[in-house]
């Protein structure tokens, strides 16, 4: 039983190959978009704030791309082996992994939120997804510096 649940661990390697294969996908998207903006913007300029929204669509999808990578050398990481990464980029727990995912999902809402404020024209639907959003980003940020240590724990008894 020990050998078959000390090997078990490599089953996350089809969690890692399914992630990797979204995050190659959500390049091609986001290359695939870029090249349409691209076209766009000298082919069929209207006006900048669409170009703008169009931009900020592009970042959201790159972000995500950012999300699906950071999370696939992490898993591969935390469960199968070090990688050769930068610094910044080495997970060793699932905290440091929680601060990073939660960090890029607060910057991935605020870019959406940016593009929902560009292209709505009605100010109290505006307000309340910007409080919806502030909500989530509050918990988000809450959860990430929460200390783990539990050094707060009151000690056994003697």
């Amino acid at each position: 039983m020990k050998i078959l649940l000390e090997n078990s661990k490599y089953l996350i390697l089809i969690v890692v190959m399914a992630s990797l294969v979204a995050t190659v996908l959500s390049v091609v998207w986001g290359v695939y978009e870029m090249v349409i903006v691209v076209y766009n913007l000298f082919t069929q300029y209207k006006s900048a704030s669409g170009t703008i929204v169009s931009f900020v669509q592009l970042m959201d999808i790159f972000l995500l791309v950012a999300v699906l990578y950071i999370f696939t050398v992490a898993m591969y990481e935390l469960f199968i082996g070090e990688l050769d990464l930068p610094k910044w980029l080495q997970v060793h727990n699932f905290d440091e992994l929680k601060t990073i995912l939660s960090n890029l999902i607060v910057l991935i809402g605020a870019v959406s939120f940016l593009k929902y404020f560009l292209e709505r024209n009605d100010p109290a639907s505006t307000l309340l997804y910007g409080l919806a959003f502030g909500i989530v980003a509050y918990v988000l940020i809450a959860y990430r510096n929460h200390d783990h240590d539990h050094n707060d724990l009151p000690s056994e008894p003697h």
